[in-house]
């Protein structure tokens, strides 16, 4: 299996495709882990104290929209889950038993489904090729991140050469 979809530098050149486009040259991508994101609502009440602080020192600027938009964004921060407990590694090995052709290139994103309970539910949404060359069968799974139970019936369509 290749590390990433290479291009030719002359069709890249063609096409004026940027340089860091290239996967191969960086290797795997990892998403990053979404509870390093807890740290944006205190920065966002940080900044929410220091408009209440400037406010008291220029009475001339209304600053009531501000705070009316950072009060906003910062309990919505707050509220939403950050967290996911199926990690990305595992992901293709639980998706294997549910596929019936061997797997060749495969893309894993982490997107996420808005609910009114969770607000933000994370999803993994896989993309899964089979192994000929070029491939006959793709097939589209979504799995909760949460739980790891697939969210829909697996999609999987032929693909004509």
């Amino acid at each position: 299996m290749v590390d990433g979809i290479n291009i030719p530098s002359k069709v890249a050149e063609e096409q004026f495709v940027p340089a860091d486009l290239n996967s191969l040259a960086v290797g795997n991508y990892t998403v990053p882990i979404p509870s390093k994101r807890k740290i944006y609502p205190y920065l966002s009440l940080i900044v929410l104290l220091l408009f209440y602080f400037f406010s008291l020192s220029y009475k001339f600027i209304n600053f009531i929209p501000v705070f009316l938009i950072l009060i906003f964004l910062t309990i919505f921060l707050f509220v939403i889950n950050n967290d996911f407990y199926i990690d990305q590694k595992i992901i293709i090995e639980t998706i294997l038993d549910k596929i019936d052709f061997a797997v060749g290139y495969y893309s894993i994103a982490l997107t996420f489904q808005f609910k009114l309970t969770s607000l933000l539910k994370p999803v993994w949404t896989v993309i899964v090729y089979s192994s000929e060359n070029p491939p006959k069968k793709r097939t589209i799974i979504e799995i909760d991140a949460l739980s790891g139970e697939t969210i829909d019936k697996l999609y999987t369509e032929n693909l004509d050469a």
